[in-house]
């Protein structure tokens, strides 16, 4: 009943937080100047999300976001608290108000990861877009590839994973750009890809050797 009672708190404070945001409200979201009770608040609750302390946590950080309703960090763990429990449309909330509060591409990932488990890939596919924008990473373009290939966008796919290999031109991301050719029938593409992994490979034994 308590834990009942507590995510029910938790989200209603979430959605009063959006709206908030959404409408511009005076007043609504105001600046609070850091003090030693926020820091040592946001403290314990930085140590219950590390030690996966799940429901601890969430309470600790809604306490947080009483005093400082523009905690960032608040909102982003909250939204990987609610992705573990499958709680999508709550996480999904907290990282669009993370992302509302500081754009970047931390925090553009955490809310593509979450579309995309949800399965709404459209807009998990504009949200890497945004964050490879503003950070790009190897990874984020890996996610974007997997978002298009969900929405069966076979070029795109490749071409966010091209992306990948030019930052990070490792086994793993060159294999995953390899199948991708030979699914798209790029046979030539496959092979040329293919070749690079196996130097790789050589280049890997000879320097262990």
């Amino acid at each position: 009943m308590i834990e009942l009672i507590v995510l029910g708190f938790a989200i209603l404070t979430l959605r009063r937080q959006l709206a908030a945001l959404e409408a511009g409200a005076p007043g609504a979201i105001l600046p609070v100047k850091s003090n030693a009770r926020l820091i040592q608040m946001a403290e314990y609750a930085d140590r219950l999300f590390a030690e996966k302390k799940w429901l601890a946590a969430e309470k600790a950080y809604l306490g947080v976001l009483k005093l400082d309703h523009k905690n960032v960090t608040a909102y982003s763990h909250l939204g990987i608290i609610y992705s573990t429990q499958k709680n999508m449309v709550d996480a999904i909330e907290c990282f669009q108000i993370a992302v509302r509060l500081k754009p970047s591409g931390a925090t553009l990932q955490n809310l593509a990861l979450a579309f995309y488990d949800n399965r709404n890939y459209i807009k998990s596919a504009a949200a890497f877009e945004k964050a490879n924008m503003l950070e790009p990473s190897a990874q984020r373009y890996v996610g974007l590839s997997k978002a298009h290939h969900k929405l069966h966008n076979a070029d795109a796919s490749i071409t966010a994973l091209e992306k990948a290999v030019e930052l990070d031109p490792s086994k793993r991301i060159l294999q995953l750009l390899a199948d991708a050719y030979d699914e798209a029938g790029r046979k030539d593409d496959a092979a040329t890809t293919k070749k690079r992994i196996r130097e790789i490979a050589a280049e890997g034994a000879t320097q262990s050797a």
